[in-house]
């Protein structure tokens, strides 16, 4: 997902794989030589999930960060700060399980 906005939060977007999966973003501005960022995630699965999650520069050449996460069931998350170095950036979540383990993986619910 391309994200770009500055100083509010991006409306919530459903992940590419995932319908009851949602994020959002929110663009700090710059610390440094750094674009700052915060995310959100907010889980609509009726149990506990966990998943992968991934970020990257608009070119996809550098992985940013890569971090597993778990999330109660219809719950937000906490807001989890990023530092990228491009402006522009992707988000993805893969690998959702409907436990705290990485383990018997959900399939893909959206085309």
């Amino acid at each position: 997902m391309f994200a770009q906005n500055r100083g509010d939060w991006e409306p919530w977007q459903k992940t590419s794989c995932y319908s009851r999966i949602s994020f959002r973003l929110k663009y700090e501005g710059m610390n440094g030589e750094q674009h700052q960022w915060k995310v959100q995630f907010k889980n609509d699965y009726p149990e506990l999930i966990s998943f992968n999650y991934n970020i990257t520069d608009k070119l996809q050449e550098y992985t940013i960060t890569t971090h597993r996460k778990m999330l109660e069931a219809k719950k937000t998350s906490p807001e989890i700060e990023l530092f990228t170095k491009e402006e522009d950036i992707y988000l993805l979540v893969d690998k959702v399980s409907l436990s705290p383990y990485p383990e018997d993986f959900v399939d893909c619910d959206t085309k």
